[in-house]
């Protein structure tokens, strides 16, 4: 073999996704989704899944997406339980698939570096960037991750507030 070449393709590392607990909402959306997940979290560390009702939240529902945490051997999977449709419109059709057989494995390192932030900090994280999916580096992304739990005991879903808008830029 050649100096300098390798068998293995090296990883592409793509920038994290930039989180904050400040929680300066610009997106009137995740405004309303933490209001609603401070509401349902009643004093607690965090709301129960059970406590997230859609009947209440008809307008946020397309924003909304709800992901089950899965920690097995080491590893970490995201499992999308509820899939907002202004989450499929970008990444496609991901309800009830894990989403390392969906996102490039670039991707999916920025979701589960969010991730491991939330599951750390515990407490709602406010994040923001560029989409790097696809080549949609024309869409900004504003995103709230609040923590849930089945059962009170651990922090095992995401309660996802997601929003896309196209970047401006100079115009012509």
């Amino acid at each position: 073999m050649s100096a300098g070449f390798s068998s293995r393709p090296n990883a592409i590392a793509l920038p994290p996704i930039a989180l904050d607990t400040d929680l300066d909402c610009e997106m009137p959306e995740l405004s309303y989704g933490l209001n609603y997940w401070r509401r349902k979290a009643a004093g607690r560390e965090m709301p129960l899944r059970a406590d997230i009702l859609p009947e209440e939240i008809p307008r946020l529902l397309p924003y909304v997406t709800l992901f089950e945490i899965r920690k097995q051997s080491g590893f970490l999977e995201i499992f999308p339980r509820v899939a907002g449709a202004r989450f499929e419109e970008v990444f496609g059709p991901i309800h009830n698939r894990p989403l390392s057989t969906v996102l490039a494995p670039e991707i999916l390192e920025r979701w589960l570096g969010a991730v491991r932030a939330l599951i750390e900090a515990r407490q709602p994280l406010r994040g923001q960037g560029q989409v790097l999916h696809e080549d949609k580096t024309f869409i900004r992304f504003e995103i709230l991750l609040a923590p849930l739990s089945k059962t009170g005991e651990e922090l095992d879903m995401i309660f996802l507030v997601s929003q896309f808008e196209m970047k401006s830029g100079p115009r012509a």
